[in-house]
């Protein structure tokens, strides 16, 4: 859909046309990557912190409620009542995270995930040349004491098709354990780097003690719905509130059976 000039009246009737729609079945999760203004140190999938505050506070006008991603999955695994609920993930946990997003999260009280790359602690992730570096531990400390849940992005950050069984077995179990001591809790939430991941992709990570993992795919949420290949809402700096009120309003079965990422279809 792309976004058009309207009026205010028009915009006060469209408020009322989402608070109806996001009763929809399912939940959406929403995936951002770094939050910042630095053009020097930013990727494609970067927001200002005014974005995101205007993201976020949108959908809270329009009845969305928030809550931890952990909530949302085990809600999928006990009643499936997940309808008007949403989930704010962040993947490869750059500092703008740490820096923006926090306060804005916190002003608004608002729950959120860091998808982590644990063997990339405070360094440039040389998957994003020239972004803003990965937090370090201490970084993530802080968020977890904000009631920050911290999910696993693998430890280098591969595309995990191509990978042979033992480094899969080391890019999901390792993480998870390195992760898990860091935040002192049991890590067992996944996001697929590049959203790229296959039938066997998907057994590897649910054998290494995962019990949900997310990708690129946009859609909402159902109880229905494979726990190991979840999509999420891609969120960027050119998502206008028109456009995000339009996501937010389509139906389960409103949305193209497409993955942002996927090498080869079908998988």
């Amino acid at each position: 859909m792309r976004p058009v000039a309207i009026p205010r009246e028009g915009l006060a009737t469209v408020d009322v046309l989402v608070r109806r729609q996001v009763r929809s079945p399912g939940a959406v999760v929403f995936a951002y990557h770094d939050v910042g203004s630095d053009p020097d140190r930013s990727t494609r999938y970067s927001v200002s912190s005014k974005r995101l505050h205007s993201h976020v506070s949108a959908a809270l006008g329009w009845g969305v409620r928030f809550v931890p991603l952990s909530e949302l999955v085990d809600r999928l695994s006990t009643d499936g009542n997940i309808t008007g609920l949403a989930a704010l993930t962040f993947d490869d946990a750059l500092v703008g995270v740490h820096a923006n997003a926090a306060a804005v999260l916190a002003e608004l009280g608002v729950p959120a995930t860091v998808f982590v790359v644990s063997g990339c602690l405070g360094r440039i992730p040389p998957w994003w040349p020239g972004s803003a570096p990965v937090m370090t531990a201490g970084q993530l400390h802080e968020l977890v004491a904000l009631g920050w849940e911290i999910g696993s992005h693998t430890r280098t950050h591969p595309s995990l098709n191509g990978l042979s069984p033992l480094p899969l077995e080391d890019e999901l179990v390792r993480s998870r354990l390195e992760l898990a001591d860091l935040a002192q809790r049991p890590v067992d939430l996944f996001a697929y780097p590049y959203g790229h991941h296959t039938p066997s992709v998907r057994a590897a990570v649910a054998s290494s003690g995962y019990r949900a993992a997310f990708g690129f795919r946009n859609g909402r949420v159902t109880a229905s719905l494979d726990r190991y290949r979840l999509p999420r809402l891609t969120m960027h700096a050119r998502l206008t509130r028109l456009h995000l009120a339009h996501q937010l309003a389509r139906q389960p079965d409103d949305w193209p059976n497409t993955q942002l990422g996927i090498i080869a279809a079908g998988v």
